[in-house]
């Protein structure tokens, strides 16, 4: 139809319903093809008209590739078609760039034809291709010229696919998302503009918008891109910058125009325009570092280039820069997405690449853990079994300590250790020696008595003689440590208290007992033999004229002749007698089940050792000491024990009075009966 001749007519503020009179003979201009009229300067409404040539057809439709944006058609004054609303003023609202199919009537050969267009967008008046057309041929053609464009839409959304992919799976791949976003964005401008979806999609609005979303969204995504690919020092601020203002506008719009403040159509000038001034920006930019990339990095950047050269001629088309021709964009898509597919490709060969090494690096890894579970299992096997051995050996030392704890005295400890102590350590064969026994053999452990003196001398000894086959020797050692270690601390309490029960009862330098000691036994001898109807007696001594002994060879010298008349006490009693130091140079001895007669026979018998006794002192011999003695025997009648002592220290006196160096025996039936 573009051959026919043409007419048009501004309509602003007069807003003419049809073709009237008036409208067939005022006003009109010529003009070489509907679209455009010169001299618009703001107007929105136009009307177009012409003479429909004499066609033969079965139904006839004229085709209109697309109208900016709101039109009726009129055959005379009969309306054929309306896409839009028009109000009252003649305005209308946007509402897609759909194709048209205007139906004429059977008799329109030689009729005008009249178009009633309004547009608030740049252009005005019909876009691209216009014909008169029979409606299968059309259809026909509508199917066949928009196919090749959904072949290339499902590639695209296939390789949008497999990018994402790629990018959710390996993570840090971010420019496969990127990618894939540019990918899925060419698919929807591809999808949004072909002809053929709209026999699918009745809705045009919605086809326009999914065209005008992706179209918007592309140079977001390739900008981030770019970003992700170029630093900041080197232009990745500006393409970081450049993808946020794209993606406010996009935002922006769809806002805008979802509430009715704006037409879409309407946006797309001004985007046109920031897009240019962005791809010479991303251009710029990716030039100065075009050098530093790899292969595949420039190969998609030649390919958005290209694709950017299409979208910039179809830019130019759709503002009527230079005359309209049916531009194959989707060739542009289809080379980007060939891009894609290379690229898909050789990261997928090297993914393959890197899997294959990571699972031969897992198998060796899984390898090695297995290894090291085992180890580990076996590992806490043997320590529940280290522990379960040393739990029971811990038992078993306790209830022994316990055992040990409740002996009186070291001989009873010693008793103890020599019966029981080696079971301790079951199933190691442990020996153990008492008294300083084998000590030149290095046993592995000793247990040791400190002396009050300082010095100390090996209880028992611990040695190990054989391990238990599931008892390592260091452990079995480490068990004769810890024994030696808490036994030798009870040990030492047993030894302390052995030691202040001895020491509070006996003279620190003669070793006799002490008076408390004395004090003590003769109360309880005297209620056994009371008991027991048995004989007790009792001796006391002193050593005569001790003071002028003193006196004459110094306290030190008559230290060591108190310590010679204990020696002798000691000597020339029993075992079951008790010697014990009074105070100074007094003793007395407690013979048990010893009569009168016995206990005098002692006394003379010490006497007699004691006068014939010389003391050496700093080799030198010392003239000998001679002892007074007095004697009594327990009756039975006495009120107290204070009573035996009492009667033996008057035969002390009496002896002392007597000459010294002599024997008292108490009687009572007479005064006093000496013996010399």
């Amino acid at each position: 139809m573009a051959e026919l001749d043409w007419q048009y007519r501004w309509d602003d503020g007069q807003n003419t319903d049809i073709p009237s009179d008036t409208l067939k003979d005022e006003g009109w201009q010529s003009i070489e093809f509907p679209a455009n009229p010169p001299e618009r300067n703001g107007q929105t409404q136009v009307w177009f008209r012409t003479v429909l040539p004499a066609v033969t057809m079965s139904e006839p439709v004229i085709y209109v590739t697309s109208i900016d944006i709101n039109v009726e058609a009129f055959v005379g004054d009969k309306l054929i078609y309306r896409f839009g609303e028009f109000d009252d003023e003649g305005n209308g609202t946007f509402l897609g760039w759909p194709w048209h199919d205007m139906p004429l009537p059977n008799d329109f050969a030689g009729r005008p034809l009249y178009l009633k267009v309004y547009s608030d967008y740049t252009q005005i008046g019909l876009w691209g291709e216009t014909k008169i057309q029979d409606r299968a041929d059309m259809l026909l053609d509508v199917i066949t010229s928009g196919l090749h464009e959904l072949i290339v839409a499902a590639f695209s959304l296939l390789i949008a696919f497999i990018a994402l992919v790629f990018a959710v799976f390996r993570g840090t791949q971010r420019e496969f998302f990127y990618l894939g976003l540019f990918s899925l964005a060419t698919a929807g401008t591809l999808i949004g503009e072909n002809l053929a979806m709209q026999l699918l999609i009745s809705w045009p609005l919605l086809k326009t918008y999914l065209a005008a979303i992706s179209y918007f969204a592309m140079p977001i995504f390739i900008a981030m891109l770019l970003y992700y690919w170029v630093d900041d020092a080197k232009g990745g601020r500006l393409l970081k910058a450049v993808a946020i203002l794209h993606q406010v506008y996009l935002i922006a719009v769809v806002l805008l125009s979802a509430t009715g403040m704006i037409n879409l159509a309407t946006a797309y000038p001004l985007f046109d325009f920031l897009f240019v001034i962005s791809l010479l920006l991303m251009l710029t930019v990716t030039l100065r570092v075009s050098r530093q990339m790899n292969i595949v990095r420039q190969l998609v950047i030649g390919a958005f280039g290209l694709y950017a050269i299409i979208l910039l001629a179809d830019m130019l088309i759709a503002h009527g820069l230079i005359p309209w021709v049916n531009f194959p964009m989707a060739y542009g898509g289809l080379l980007f997405s060939l891009v894609l597919v290379v690229v898909s490709i050789r990261n997928y060969i090297q993914t393959h690449t890197e899997l294959e090494a990571l699972n031969q690096t897992l198998e060796q890894r899984v390898v090695q853990r297995t290894t090291q579970l085992n180890d580990y299992v076996k590992a806490e096997k043997d320590r529940r079994i280290s522990l379960e051995r040393q739990n029971l050996f811990a038992s078993k030392l306790e209830r022994f300590n316990t055992k040990l704890q409740s002996c009186n005295c070291l001989a009873e400890a010693s008793d103890l250790f020599r019966d029981k102590l080696a079971h301790v350590f079951s199933p190691a064969i442990v020996e153990v020696s008492m008294d300083g026994q084998e000590m030149d053999d290095l046993p592995d452990g000793q247990l040791r008595l400190q002396e009050l003196k300082g010095s100390n001398h090996v209880f028992a000894s611990l040695r190990l003689e054989r391990a238990a086959p599931m008892l390592p020797k260091q452990d079995a050692e480490e068990m004769i440590r810890r024994a030696s270690q808490r036994l030798s601390v009870t040990l030492g309490n047993i030894k302390l208290r052995e030691d202040l029960q001895r020491y509070s009862f006996e003279d620190s330098l003669t070793g006799l007992r002490n008076r408390r000691f004395f004090d003590d036994a003769l109360g309880r001898d005297i209620q056994l033999a009371e008991r027991e109807q048995s004989a007790l007696s009792l001796l006391i001594c002193d050593i005569d004229h001790f003071k002028r002994f003193n006196d004459k060879y110094g306290h030190e010298a008559g230290d060591v002749a108190l310590q010679s008349v204990a020696a002798k006490l000691k000597q020339q009693f029993r075992q079951s007698d008790v010697p014990c130091r009074l105070g100074g140079e007094e003793f007395v001895v407690l013979m048990r089940e010893a009569n009168l007669d016995d206990a005098r026979a002692k006394a003379e018998t010490l006497l007699q050792a004691i006068a014939t006794n010389h003391i050496d002192y700093h080799n030198e011999k010392l003239g000998p000491l001679t002892v007074s003695a007095g004697v009594a025997s327990w009756r039975g009648d006495e009120p107290d024990a204070e009573a035996l002592l009492r009667k033996a220290d008057k035969a002390l006196y009496k002896a002392k009075q007597t000459g010294r160096n002599c024997v008292v025996v108490f009687e009572e039936d007479k005064p006093f009966d000496a013996a010399l």
